[in-house]
């Protein structure tokens, strides 16, 4: 039994030394290295995704945030755009001409995969509600639905704008009472 057990042992070792005596490969080598760093976490490129400035706050506006509230409308309004119209409405906004070449073409391209994304997502409903959807009026149906969607935020934003700055007002309030200034004695 002893024999066996060492017979083995010594086959395996025999088969194994050349093996081991090649090494690992430059390239899988740096592979393990790389996949053993520890990476930063991705951060994907969306909408949510926060940037400089996102909280910053006009001077005697208690609330910090965003301001870009109507950020899906104003994207869904280039969406709707033909691409030539697209590209002379972006010509437009002052921000777009501090756009390097290569930041003017992923906007253009993210217009664009948004555009694709907001198709598939109108003509979803459409299959979903069994509305009578034809491929010649695809274009037309997407366009609509879109633009009724957008008219329905903007006439809740309308309407709920008053609301906001009662309740935001009446926070503020309540933050500064429950942490006025000490007086100065």
């Amino acid at each position: 039994m002893k024999d066996r057990v060492f017979l083995g042992l010594l086959i395996w070792a025999l088969w194994m030394s050349p093996l081991l005596a090649q090494g690992v490969p430059d390239e899988e080598r740096d592979q393990r290295q790389k996949s053993q760093k520890e990476k930063p976490p991705r951060i994907p490129d969306g909408p949510f995704v926060p940037k400089k400035g996102m909280f910053s706050r006009e001077k005697g506006e208690f609330w910090a945030g965003p301001q870009d509230e109507g950020r899906f409308i104003q994207i869904m309004t280039l969406a709707l755009l033909p691409q030539d119209q697209l590209n002379v409405k972006l010509q437009e906004w002052p921000m777009y001409q501090e756009f390097s070449e290569a930041q003017k073409t992923r906007l253009v391209e993210r217009v664009g995969e948004f555009r694709i994304q907001s198709r598939k997502e109108a003509l979803k409903v459409a299959k979903d509600f069994h509305l009578s959807v034809t491929p010649e009026n695809e274009d037309a149906f997407v366009r609509d639905y879109w633009s009724e969607r957008v008219a329905t935020e903007k006439a809740i934003r309308e309407q709920l704008s008053p609301m906001k700055k009662k309740l935001e007002a009446e926070a503020k309030e309540r933050l500064e009472k429950q942490y006025k200034p000490k007086e100065a004695k």
